[in-house]
């Protein structure tokens, strides 16, 4: 263990689906994070305290995959994390461990919730946006959409019909509130201790998701995190997206071949884009860009 090797620990700091800096979802990446113990990835994470997630590039235990990635907020690990994803891959080529010229680069990942096929798209050797495959979406009933309205301080009024309020999982389980207009978005009162009442049989319930169709094939939303995470909201969630695009094809609303365009972050001042479609294989995936803000290494002593 390199834990108290006196050997720093290099770090970067990167915003996620966004090419503009200070805006989008912030990772923290490790990117060489072979022989730290889960204690002091904890307390890695712990220590940039202000960013969602951070993510630790190991190497591989299983067969067929490339690379290892494991995800922490400032209070837990995590099964996956979409934009810590992404910030990883840009980390990758920016140091120069993954290049290419005018084509995409595919690796493999491990994750908690298996692994998971990566790509890198150049064009001329710049990267120009990477890509994470999700799991196949499941869906089940929210039991406690009634409570929807309540959960976001909003009146009842404010929960469009359709789709029908309902949580899908493409790796982690998120229930989406769908509301009848883009402005209510900037209007949710949240009662953060009551979102597990929308799926309270559902132990693996990460958060809510309230969203607002822009046009037929964009959206803007918000997503708020249970309490045991640590993050009161996330500026643009790739898990949650890719859950989306599962949500929106299983309720007909959005095509089956077709291309989302999840928009996020407008009301916290940092927006993104995430770029959502549905593979041949029926495993939903998120691309993205990202723009490195800080480089530096952690010191242990």
């Amino acid at each position: 263990m390199r834990d108290g090797a006196n050997q720093p620990i290099e770090i970067w700091r990167v915003n996620a689906f966004t090419d503009t800096p200070f805006t989008g979802n912030p990772a923290g990446v490790v990117p060489q994070a072979a022989g730290l113990s889960d204690a002091l990835m904890q307390s890695i994470a712990t220590e940039v305290n202000d960013i969602s997630e951070t993510v630790f590039i190991l190497p591989p235990e299983v067969a067929g995959a490339d690379l290892r990635l494991r995800f922490f907020t400032s209070t837990t690990e995590v099964d996956l994390c979409g934009h810590a994803t992404i910030s990883a891959l840009f980390v990758l080529h920016w140091r120069g461990d993954i290049n290419g010229l005018d084509e995409t680069r595919i690796i493999r990942a491990q994750t908690r919730v298996g692994v998971l096929e990566l790509g890198l798209t150049f064009e001329g050797g710049r990267l120009l946006s990477a890509t994470m495959e999700q799991l196949a979406p499941e869906m089940v009933p929210a039991t406690g959409a009634a409570r929807a309205a309540e959960v976001l301080g909003l009146p009842p009024a404010a929960i469009a019909p359709q789709p029908a309020v309902g949580c899908c999982s493409t790796g982690l389980w998120v229930c989406f509130v769908p509301l009848t207009h883009v402005a209510q978005l900037a209007q949710i009162d949240l009662r953060r201790n009551l979102i597990d009442r929308l799926s309270p049989e559902n132990p693996g319930l990460v958060g809510v998701y309230a969203f607002s169709f822009i046009d037929q094939q964009s959206t803007q939303g918000r997503f708020f995190s249970l309490e045991k995470y640590g993050i009161l909201e996330d500026p643009v969630t790739g898990t949650a997206s890719g859950a989306l695009g599962g949500y929106l094809i299983g309720h007909r609303m959005m095509p089956a071949s077709g291309v989302l365009l999840a928009r996020q972050g407008v009301e916290m001042g940092r927006p993104g884009w995430v770029q959502v479609r549905r593979n041949a294989n029926g495993k939903m995936s998120i691309s993205g860009r990202a723009v490195a803000i800080i480089k530096g290494h952690v010191l242990l002593g």
